[in-house]
């Protein structure tokens, strides 16, 4: 209850494909590639989709995080995926976590930002990192729907293909989407070619490397191993091992919303949803030589949009595709969990048409200033 208000349940039935978190998801392997991001564009995509309205109605502000200009982009394959949630009502049908397992595979973009409060008490208890997801794509279409439906993020349905590139033990990974090449009239959607990555054998590797020193080698020093650590303690904001590099935990945000029918250009509903996820049992980390990297990317058409957002200084290769060389390239097995499902804020919407206008709610305090939230209050008030 926020403000003697209380938000709209979310109305839960054991026939829908819409599996509440908890998950668990044990045995994933990643791959995960990493290069500098466009924070201009970063910014205007958080003011597209995150900052709406003005900062004084919604009474925060996102911003990219300047200490990690990155993107990281992850290619997932869940051998074994697990609803984790005891606590369901049993409507006469087998509740999720006895239904069994499935499987899938899945690529995404992430990155991080920062969000702010607006004065100087919600500058404290509302400030958190959090992670967009310009870009997030799935092989089942159970998980696009529970994804877009449950969590707020716009997942698209694709074909992903993993294997080995050239060498032995090297990466090869592929993602297909539907779309259009030129937007010509009457041309129909097809799917084509969306980002391709090839590597290299992951290093130490017997393959000779030339004189070309890669990441791995940069970092493999007491120098850098003591810049590493104390880059990982920023502002205790997020938890980075295996050099720096990997997340433990993510916490995602996204604009969950529905639009008029006969009014497509209005919403009925718009929020902002957090999700928890956090890695644990990471094993088997290996590092690829990010000059044996390639990521391309198909610009044409219906994608070009999106890359633009995601690469900062795009190599033009031939035809339609755009590359990017990774700064850092590596993969890892781990067990990953989500949880801590929640909406953060509910944007106000305009009555229309029978629609009863809603005002904006919000619940904001970061989890770490929960426990201490009545104590701050109390002192700014003074």
């Amino acid at each position: 209850m926020i403000g003697g208000e209380t938000f709209v349940p979310y109305v839960q039935s054991a026939i829908s494909q819409d599996v509440p978190p908890p998950y668990h998801f044990p045995n994933v392997r990643v791959n995960t590639f990493i290069w500098a991001a466009d924070m201009a564009k970063v910014q205007a995509y958080c003011d597209t989709y995150l900052n709406l309205g003005t900062a004084s109605e919604r009474g925060f502000h996102y911003r990219p995080l300047a200490a990690w200009p990155y993107a990281t982009l992850m290619f997932l394959d869940y051998p074994e995926m697990i609803s984790s949630a005891r606590d369901v009502f049993d409507f006469g049908e087998t509740p999720y976590p006895d239904r069994g397992i499935t499987s899938q595979r899945e690529a995404f973009v992430a990155i991080p930002v920062v969000r702010y409060g607006t004065n100087p008490l919600t500058a404290i208890t509302r400030a958190a990192v959090e992670w967009i997801v310009p870009v997030i794509v799935v092989s089942e279409p159970w998980s696009s729907v529970c994804g877009r439906e449950m969590l707020g993020l716009g997942k698209l349905l694709a074909e992903i293909d993993f294997g080995e590139n050239q060498e032995p033990d090297s990466f090869f990974g592929k993602v297909r989407l539907p779309s259009w090449k030129d937007g010509a009239p009457h041309e129909v959607q097809a799917y084509r070619d969306f980002v391709t990555v090839t590597t290299g054998a992951p290093m130490p590797t017997a393959t000779p490397q030339g004189d070309e020193q890669s990441l791995f080698s940069l970092l493999d020093t007491p120098q850098a191993s003591a810049l590493i650590a104390t880059m990982s303690k920023l502002s205790n904001f997020m938890n980075f091992v295996s050099l720096g590099t990997i997340p433990t935990v993510m916490r995602t945000v996204g604009l969950k919303q529905y639009r008029d029918a006969k009014h497509p250009d209005k919403a009925v509903y718009q929020a902002l949803v957090t999700c928890r996820s956090y890695f644990s049992n990471l094993r088997s980390i290996e590092f690829y030589n990010e000059q044996d990297v390639d990521i391309s990317f198909n610009s044409e058409g219906s994608f070009r949009q999106i890359i633009s957002t995601l690469i900062s200084s795009p190599k033009v290769g031939l035809g339609a595709t755009m590359s990017t060389h990774p700064v850092a390239a590596f993969r890892f097995c781990a067990d990953i969990d989500y949880d801590q499902m929640r909406v953060i804020h509910e944007f106000p919407i305009d009555g229309i048409d029978g629609i009863q206008p809603r005002a904006a709610r919000s619940d904001l305090t970061a989890p770490l200033f929960r426990p201490m939230k009545g104590l701050l209050e109390g002192l700014f008030k003074r």
